[in-house]
């Protein structure tokens, strides 16, 4: 993903300090919701609008084919909704994300940090951050280096993955209350057989000691 994103961040500034908080943060508690495409509100969907559907301005970074945005809008959104993407194919808000202008009571971000190098991803976190108004929320999905499927087999274009604890310690770190959740994928149309191999997938995954949860999500609060 091509994306001028000015700014760098060391990799390892504060590695120590976030590592002493990852025990703090395996005590956070992840449940399992789940996205699926619908002209309505998904599982996840449903709760980001719980979160946010009353701030004022929304930035919608990634914001791809505009699904959610129309979304708010058919929800009875009123404020603003702003979106920015690196792809053009949709028509956005912002064509530079260097010229995005003010704070916001929502920053969203889904599935995007994962196209870019570590780098790349860490720079944009912060900038992310910067945008986030007092008392405004940040939210933050990608894909989830424990799934027992591989983050890596579904998209050629991912490059880089992060795990649920590191995004929560570097959220606590820069001061915000955070919540986790972990998020797995359903198809458009689900059949009996479908669930039979999900619930086949959820027993063997319990009992090999991985996730069966393909991404996760923190939702992150800045106190006013």
């Amino acid at each position: 993903m091509l994306m001028n994103i000015s700014g760098s961040v060391e990799p390892f500034h504060g590695y120590w300090q976030r590592f002493r908080l990852r025990e703090k943060v395996m005590g956070i508690p992840a449940p399992c919701i789940t996205w699926r495409r619908a002209k309505s509100f998904n599982e996840v969907e449903q709760l980001i609008w719980e979160r946010v559907g009353d701030v004022s301005r929304i930035l919608d970074f990634g914001s791809g084919d505009q699904a959610l945005k129309r979304k708010f809008l058919a929800a009875g959104y009123k404020g603003s909704y702003e979106t920015y993407d690196v792809s053009q194919e949709f028509p956005t808000t912002w064509k530079d994300p260097d010229l995005i202008d003010g704070v916001f009571g929502a920053v969203i971000c889904l599935e995007v940090i994962e196209h870019m190098p570590l780098a790349e991803g860490l720079a944009l976190r912060e900038k992310l951050l910067s945008w986030v108004a007092p008392d405004g929320w940040l939210i933050l999905s990608t894909p989830n280096p424990a799934c027992v499927l591989s983050p890596f087999s579904g998209d050629e274009t991912h490059v880089h993955v992060y795990p649920l604890h590191d995004l929560l310690t570097w959220a606590m770190t820069a001061g915000l209350t955070v919540e986790a959740r972990r998020v797995k994928f359903l198809p458009d149309r689900v059949t009996l057989i479908t669930w039979a191999r999900l619930l086949a997938q959820r027993v063997l995954c319990y009992l090999i000691g991985v996730d069966r949860a393909d991404g996760i999500m923190i939702l992150a609060h800045r106190s006013g």
